[in-house]
């Protein structure tokens, strides 16, 4: 920064700051050339941009410098993701590899949204869901995203209902208030990544981000639909006053139109049925074990009854033992006294 501002000081960029509004843009493109990160060009303009702004002299900019400034040109084109690249990632993934890539695939939230969503909000959508008898996909419940602060009403499929279901299963202490991914944004994008690659995709140069499921999604939603209600589903600020009119039914209707190019697995409840089978599979067995633990525990009630019974019997037998030895020595006594006295008479 001070090698492109040639040595100008901070209160002569202030001074000039009607230059600078038109040198930002070239900041911008010099720090590429440079070869900077992606991330250290948007945090250097945005930097700049802030020191204006604190100093209550934000730069002119027009709108379409803003979405230059928003939009750096990227090394690379982002990836765009087709149906059968996720069915591969889904089928070598994890349960929280397939957790972030239902999550994006199936709401198209910005990360910023997407990392917040907690136990709490996923088990009250499948409960309303089962209390209305709703069959999928079945609605979320709207989401307040935080860069627009428009409404997001995102929907799940069956692949991400199974998903769920093991999550809540594997997690039963965890509180409604705790979010189902505790790491933060960019790892949702390295595990977008690193689960692009063990699955055997070749971006061949392209950028795998988690913001693509976002684009693969609106895409799919406006293949069989409205735009709008496209918009309205993933959380995008739709133009005009038509959103006011459009209801969650609609938006359903929309979304079930789409749900063949969303699902991930073969849409039949198959790994509802496999995830169903293997809990019922673990009660038989845990009923199992209570029985032969039970079994057990009458066995060892009954061995400690009998030998209650014997150390009774053995007690009393003693005591027998005990009377009839005193007799005997009582006895012997008496001989041993007539024996003396015979003696004495001799």
């Amino acid at each position: 920064m001070l090698e492109f501002a040639e040595g100008e000081t901070g209160q002569s960029m202030l001074d000039n700051a009607a230059k600078w509004s038109r040198k930002i843009l070239a900041l911008q493109q010099w720090l590429i050339k440079k070869g900077y990160s992606l991330c250290t060009v948007e945090s250097t303009t945005g930097m700049l941009r802030g020191f204006y702004a604190y100093y209550k002299k934000p730069l002119d900019l027009s709108g379409a410098d803003k979405k230059k400034l928003g939009r750096v040109a990227r090394n690379s084109e982002d990836y765009l993701f087709v149906q059968s690249d996720l069915k591969k990632m889904y089928d070598v993934a994890s349960l929280e590899e397939r957790y972030v890539l239902l999550l994006g695939s199936n709401f198209g939230l910005r990360v910023s949204d997407a990392i917040q969503l907690t136990y709490g909000k996923f088990k009250t959508a499948l409960e309303t869901a089962q209390k209305e008898n709703l069959t999928p996909p079945i609605p979320f419940g709207t989401i307040n995203t935080g860069k627009e602060n428009v409404l997001a009403h995102p929907f799940l499929t069956q692949d991400f209902i199974t998903i769920i279901h093991s999550i809540l299963d594997t997690h039963k202490d965890a509180k409604d208030e705790d979010r189902i991914y505790t790491n933060n944004g960019s790892q949702m994008t390295s595990t977008l990544q690193n689960l692009a690659f063990k699955a055997g995709i070749d971006p061949h140069g392209q950028r795998v981000r988690f913001h693509s499921l976002r684009k693969y999604l609106y895409d799919r939603l406006v293949s069989v639909g409205s735009d709008s209600k496209a918009a309205m589903i993933i959380g995008h600020k739709v133009k005009g006053e038509i959103a006011p009119y459009i209801g969650e039914g609609s938006l359903r209707e929309l979304y079930e139109k789409a749900t063949p190019s969303i699902m991930l697995s073969n849409g039949n409840g198959t790994e509802l049925k496999k995830h169903v089978q293997s809990l019922e599979e673990r009660n038989k067995i845990m009923e199992e074990e209570n029985a032969k633990l039970r079994a057990e525990i009458e066995r060892m009630k009954h061995e400690q009854g009998v030998v209650t019974s014997k150390t009774a019997t053995n007690e009393t037998q003693i005591g027998k033992h005990s009377s009839e030895m005193e007799a005997m020595k009582t006895q012997i006594q008496e001989l041993m006294k007539v024996v003396t006295e015979l003696k004495d008479k001799k």
